[in-house]
């Protein structure tokens, strides 16, 4: 059993990037090993740059604390058995991030195309080793490089907290970059102060570049008289607070462009209403504006003058459902100096049953590219724009709202293979790996770092030595279970009430009966749970109430929410599958008790999902039911189903009771800790107490 845990407990675990005592003191080394030894020296040719002395020390650092070696940094060459060193011509290691290690039974040559493929090395020998758990290396070479850049990402222990073992974590992970969200230059999208100079000046000693998304009214059209000096102002101050920026996101939700496209509204969104009525327009954050490609090059004209290298990042995400031939011809005007991001899987269609999905939100149950990105990526090669993915790739999608990774490694490979083969027939380069929800240090994190650089084994391969490395004996059926959570996250249905719903907070969604078409105004932040103060979308970001989206977007939803029940409850019975497979397993450590537990949360989402739908339908049987015995029935199924879901509640208290980073997601915070399922229980008690009865007075009235 789990010993419990204390909200943010899991920050602590964080803190400690090295496992303690991985070695294994009765394995030896084999003939065709190179062992290191107590005292090993290790060489440090470029002594001076940062990047390679942060990541000498970090080898340092986990040849002490996880193979229980000390080992001696020196200046000089002689006696050395290891050198570290800048180099050119390293064969396949020629690139960006490349490396090369050459191994011999008495010295390993570390060689870096540049100082962040020295430290890529050092990391891949400490993979090396842990995978080994001993301290030995096989004689050989190897030489690989990075296949993207940048590869951004947020920080593992929340938006905008970046101690330096954040740092460590993303650069061990294979990430070259992060993305930080701001209001302007000293504001974070909180409102709150942020040094954003610090946070770059830090992150420069691991490899890190920083890039921002700038959160303000981008209110000026490029023909307006001093639009110009308008930009010129906006970039200014934030390149004067911060000159290491490596570069800047355009996303037209954030920027607020004031298009002039006839084809769309005004802005922000909400300005689209005269005198309550909408006007059927949308805002130009929503759509491939004809004026776009003026507005990116001015801006991009007032970033350069600041730093004259920075990456421009021009995102269509919100956009592909517009027709294919306006995103093209938007496209087609860029200026060329600018890097296109396409959004890897939403907006693309599939039949359900008798329904017709779209994939709303990222989803790993879609493999993809869609055919959004296809086409967008073909447009940016025709024109040789630099071409990026929001790809959402570093183990987390927003299949699971407060999950810390999907455990779904053989599905994950799938979705790698394909970005592997977009690289190669389209020329992808960059990855936005994640968006607020960051990452958590995982088993996908580790498989996916080794499918982004060039290949030294197949993806399989490294999957067994990774499950043999966390499960040792255990291993063949953690991948059983695993196996059964990937072909159940095929099932999954990515809608926006669900995405937005019970998926996003899981087992804490509330189940309102109130009124049949919403909840009553009434009722304070549509009832939603209270959000925590310093959340940054907190309750904001979720539906009060299941509300099925009509948009002409997908099926209507009278006709597809039969065929999402099915498919679900597929995807619950194959995760449970998974579970009952792992508790198979005869003295569980505590690695398979918090895969246990993590997947017994993803497997009562679903359950909170499926009872949301049902509880939902009887609501719509009740406003019709046309005679007292039918509606006495179906206030019996709705109270059954409070019940389960009840009881569903009670069942998840003690998965987030012992991992306290279940329940939590750094833009919204705890939802789904002790607390929120304790208030979901007392909402579901007031159904149970005060609404139910009432609709039973309400049936049985007498004159």
């Amino acid at each position: 059993m789990l010993k419990q845990q204390k909200n943010y407990d899991f920050k602590a675990e964080l803190l400690s990037v090295h496992k303690k005592n991985v070695r294994d003191g009765n394995i030896l080394p084999q003939e065709d090993e190179f062992a290191f030894v107590n005292g090993v020296k290790i060489f440090v040719k470029d002594f001076e740059n940062p990047v390679i002395l942060t990541a000498v020390r970090d080898f340092e650092e986990y040849l002490f604390t996880s193979m229980n070696v000390s080992a001696c940094i020196v200046k000089e060459a002689d006696e050395a058995t290891v050198t570290v060193s800048l180099g050119q011509d390293l064969g396949e290691g020629d690139g960006y991030m490349g490396y090369r290690i050459q191994t011999q039974k008495n010295s390993v040559k570390i060689e870096g195309y540049d100082d962040r493929g020295v430290a890529q090395a050092l990391y891949y020998l400490e993979d090396l080793m842990s995978i080994r758990k001993a301290p030995f290396i096989t004689v050989g070479t190897v030489a690989r490089k990075a296949l993207f850049t940048p590869r951004i990402t947020q920080s593992p222990f929340g938006m905008y907290e970046y101690p330096d073992e954040a740092f460590q974590w993303i650069a061990h992970s294979g990430y070259d970059a992060i993305d930080l969200w701001l209001k302007d230059a000293y504001t974070d999208n909180r409102g709150c102060y942020i040094d954003v100079r610090l946070i770059a000046e830090r992150a420069e000693k691991y490899g890190i570049d920083v890039y921002v998304q700038l959160y303000a009214q981008h209110s000026k059209h490029p023909d307006e008289a001093g639009a110009q000096e308008f930009y010129d102002q906006l970039y200014g101050e934030l390149f004067e607070a911060c000159p290491k920026l490596k570069g800047v996101t355009l996303i037209g939700e954030a920027n607020q462009f004031a298009s002039r496209d006839p084809a769309v509204g005004k802005t922000p969104f909400v300005a689209n209403f005269e005198e309550n009525i909408p006007t059927g327009k949308t805002s130009p954050g929503w759509w491939p504006c004809n004026d776009y490609p003026e507005w990116v090059e001015m801006v991009a004209s007032s970033i350069r003058k600041y730093r004259a290298d920075a990456e421009v990042i021009f995102c269509t995400y919100n956009w592909g459902h517009a027709p294919e031939k306006d995103r093209v011809a938007l496209i087609e005007r860029l200026p060329e100096n600018i890097t296109l991001m396409a959004t890897w899987d939403m907006f693309d269609r599939y039949e359900l049953g008798n329904s017709v999905e779209n994939v709303w939100d990222y989803t790993l149950g879609y493999i993809g590219p869609g055919k959004y990105f296809t086409s967008e990526a073909i447009a940016a090669k025709k024109r040789g724009i630099k071409l990026m993915a929001n790809s959402q790739t570093s183990g987390r999608t927003w299949d699971f709202g407060v999950i810390p990774y999907e455990p779904m490694p053989q599905q994950w490979i799938k979705r790698y293979k394909r970005m592997q083969q977009a690289h190669k027939e389209w020329g992808l380069a960059g990855l936005l790996e994640n968006i607020h929800y960051g990452f958590h240090p995982s088993i996908i994190c580790e498989l996916e770092k080794q499918a982004f650089f060039t290949e030294v084994e197949p993806l399989e391969t490294t999957l067994e030595n990774l499950l043999r490395r966390d499960y040792g004996d255990n291993a063949p059926t953690v991948e059983r279970a695993m196996a059964l959570f990937s072909k159940g996250i095929t099932h999954y249905v990515p809608t926006n009430e669900d995405m937005y719903g019970g998926f996003r907070i899981g087992p804490a969604y509330p189940l309102w009966s109130g009124v049949m078409e919403g909840l009553p105004a009434t009722i304070p932040e549509q009832g939603r749970m209270p959000s925590k103060p310093h959340a940054m979308f907190g309750n904001a970001i979720y539906f009060g109430v299941y509300s099925p989206d009509l948009d002409a977007k997908n099926s209507l939803p009278g006709v597809r929410i039969f065929d999402e029940i099915v498919s679900i409850r597929k995807m619950e019975a194959l995760i449970n599958e998974g579970v009952r497979v792992l508790e198979s397993i005869e003295n569980p450590d505590e690695a398979v008790l918090k895969l246990v537990g993590l997947a017994k949360f993803m497997r009562n989402s679903c359950r909170t999902v499926l009872n949301v739908k049902e509880h939902y339908l009887l609501k719509q049987k009740l406003s019709i039911a046309g005679d007292k015995k039918t509606a006495e029935e179906v206030i019996d199924g709705i109270e059954k189903i409070v019940l389960a879901e009840r009881e569903n509640v009670l069942d998840t208290l003690p998965l987030v009771q012992a991992d306290s980073r279940l329940g939590w997601e750094p833009s919204m915070e705890y939802t789904t800790d002790e607390k929120g399922l304790r208030w979901k229980l007392r909402q579901l008690d007031y159904e149970l107490t005060i609404k139910i009865p009432t609709y039973r007075k309400a049936n049985t009235l007498q004159v």
